[in-house]
């Protein structure tokens, strides 16, 4: 009886396990792209026509508390590329933007900041949103 229950109980930790695993798997969690480098940076964020810039750090409570509300953002403004930088990874980055407290967020239009919001507030981010995706 007891190999069992310990069975059953390990295949339905194991089915837990991968249906969490499943749910971070889902297209609306691959949406918001992770820059890798500062070329990268360069030859998307920058040539876009409307690119989204989460500046964030791995430490960071907020940051962290943030992500599904940008990743809820990215499937909702479908017109906006949605990217993130890790601030501690690309400090020339974060300089060359002023960028001084996490989370910081930043629109661009055609290589240009056009909006910004700093801290980790969804509602501001939504309404620069609503605002600069719909000029």
């Amino acid at each position: 009886m007891f190999a069992l229950k310990n069975s059953a109980s390990k295949n339905v930790r194991s089915l837990s396990l991968n249906a969490v695993r499943g749910f971070h798997m889902t297209p609306s969690a691959m949406t918001v792209k992770e820059i890798t480098s500062a070329t990268q940076f360069q030859n998307e964020v920058l040539k876009d026509k409307s690119s989204f810039v989460d500046f964030y750090a791995t430490w960071c409570g907020p940051c962290k508390a943030m992500s599904p509300f940008i990743e809820k953002f990215s499937d909702t403004y479908k017109d906006v590329n949605f990217y993130k930088v890790d601030v501690d990874k690309f400090s020339d980055l974060s300089v060359e933007y002023g960028v001084s407290a996490m989370p910081t967020f930043m629109f661009f239009k055609d290589g240009e900041v056009v909006s910004d919001s700093v801290g980790a507030n969804p509602h501001a981010v939504q309404n620069m949103l609503k605002k600069v995706s719909a000029k």
